[in-house]
């Protein structure tokens, strides 16, 4: 009975007064805004702890590929010389994989240009729109939180 009773609630419009749903998105836009940017500042400061991470361990095996490199060139024979390459590779590439916080106030901005451009004082929502834009439940946020919860307090 449950489950029919939300199918039928995700059938049903909503009117709501278009200066409330105004204030509640640029609420919700705000709260948005201070959730990335402080899901940034930590991401950017986890990235360069991790690029120098990176760089020092690229620093390591450089050094320990060109001892080895200079150490086979010094061994070299005339059957090493018939097989080598026309190149060495000193070091692989280095890479530092992030997830990366991403902004989202361009979905507020426009509910809240819909409605600053509506004519009407009361506007009709559908479920979706109501659950986005009222309960701020959208399809993006929870890999939004999830991803910024890794930076956040940094």
């Amino acid at each position: 009975m449950a489950a029919m009773a939300q199918e039928d609630q995700k059938k049903r419009k909503v009117v709501v007064n278009r200066r409330e749903l105004l204030t509640k998105l640029q609420e919700n836009l705000e709260r948005h805004v201070a959730d990335y940017e402080e899901a940034m500042a930590g991401y950017k400061t986890v990235l360069l702890t991790k690029v120098d991470e990176a760089f020092e361990e690229a620093k390591t095996a450089l050094a320990q590929k060109h001892e080895q490199v200079k150490a086979k060139i010094a061994k070299f024979d005339d059957a090493d010389i018939a097989k080598q390459r026309d190149y060495f590779t000193l070091i692989e590439s280095v890479s530092v994989e992030m997830k990366v916080p991403r902004c989202y106030a361009a979905e507020y901005e426009s509910a809240i240009d819909i409605a600053k451009w509506d004519v009407n004082e009361n506007l009709e929502l559908s479920y979706a729109e109501f659950t986005c834009f009222v309960r701020d439940e959208w399809d993006w946020k929870s890999g939004f939180e999830a991803v910024s919860m890794l930076y956040k307090a940094r």
